[in-house]
């Protein structure tokens, strides 16, 4: 970029991200550590305490897209901003960046050029949280320039992730979001800004451990036992350390009823391809039977390890605490 470039871009940033300006959507606000570009409104807000959600990041796969998705997890809110007309993708994009910069954030990914197909990046994009972040205004866009940056900051043991998504639209569009009274008019020239910020936290442990006494119970009148206290990071098979008590419950269970025998499921919830909860599953279910018999020492003819992915849910996968509850290990009587 030529050095009056750097200049224009400079004063831009000057004026550009300031406060509100303009009637925002009830119960709406900017996050405390990014303001919003001069002249922009919020059109509609949205947060979840605890969920799924996909991050953009660089593809060095030859002859794949830019860009590939990975899944992050934490709490997860949306600002969609109208944004005023006269300005570019590339504009916005670059006092965005410099704001997030200015807030302590390191960027992670940036495509501000070159997306191939417009409509296999939004995609992803607008099904973020499985209709808990709702895109579904994308569906009626007619997109002419879009854009995307991901930056990450951590502080005081918070990791906080922003995605920022910039579209422009071919010609005027009407709209009324879901859950707001009012239709929104997009004129020509005015962009469309989605601020996605996804705050780790540790979600909410409320499932009861279960003793070897209470799985043997279980196992005896029901013949199955679900357990929620064994857990692998998102998309991985290998069983995280905080496992280690109920896997020793477990161990315990098949210590002292030495000619019990376990079939042992892993279950996810629905988000995903179907083929892949399934070999995710199977792979958890595996890695359970191996840590019980190289850690604990029991005999492998003992164990079946199992893959059932989404198939087998015992709550709806419509809310987190659903979801949380079909993700887990099964243990059934052979």
């Amino acid at each position: 970029m030529k050095t009056h470039s750097f200049l224009i871009v400079a004063m831009l940033l000057v004026v550009g991200l300031v406060g509100a300006q303009a009637a925002d959507i009830p119960g709406s606000k900017d996050p405390p550590f990014l303001k919003r570009y001069g002249g922009s409104q919020i059109v509609k807000y949205e947060t979840r305490p605890y969920d799924r959600y996909n991050l953009a990041q660089k593809n060095t796969t030859p002859g794949a897209p830019p860009f590939k998705w990975t899944e992050i997890e934490g709490q997860i809110t949306r600002l969609t901003y109208r944004e005023p007309a006269g300005h570019t993708v590339l504009e916005l994009l670059r006092n965005y960046q410099q704001a997030l910069t200015d807030a302590g954030f390191t960027q992670i990914f940036d495509l501000s050029h070159g997306i191939s197909s417009l409509d296999q990046f939004a995609a992803p994009f607008q099904r973020q949280g499985k209709g808990v972040i709702d895109g579904d205004f994308l569906n009626w866009m007619s997109i002419k320039d879009a854009g995307y940056i991901a930056a990450k900051r951590s502080k005081d043991g918070q990791d906080i992730t922003v995605a920022v998504f910039f579209a422009e639209l071919n010609g005027p569009k009407d709209v009324t979001f879901d859950g707001n009274p009012v239709k929104v008019t997009f004129r020509p020239t005015e962009l469309v800004v989605m601020v996605d910020v996804i705050t780790a936290k540790a979600v909410e442990n409320k499932m009861v451990e279960v003793k070897a006494a209470d799985m043997a119970e279980a196992l005896a009148t029901k013949g199955v036992v679900d357990l929620y206290g064994i857990y692998f990071d998102i998309d991985k098979t290998e069983i995280k350390s905080e496992s280690v008590h109920t896997l020793d419950e477990v161990a315990n269970l098949l210590k002292i009823d030495r000619s019990l025998k376990l079939e042992i499921s892993g279950h996810t919830d629905n988000t995903g391809r179907a083929e892949h909860n399934m070999k995710l599953s199977e792979g958890r279910a595996q890695a359970v039977v191996e840590a019980l018999v190289k850690k604990y020492g029991i005999t492998a003819a003992r164990l079946r390890a199992k893959g059932c992915g989404d198939t087998k849910p015992v709550a709806p996968n419509d809310t987190e605490e659903g979801r949380a509850k079909n993700r887990r290990v099964e243990l059934r009587k052979l």
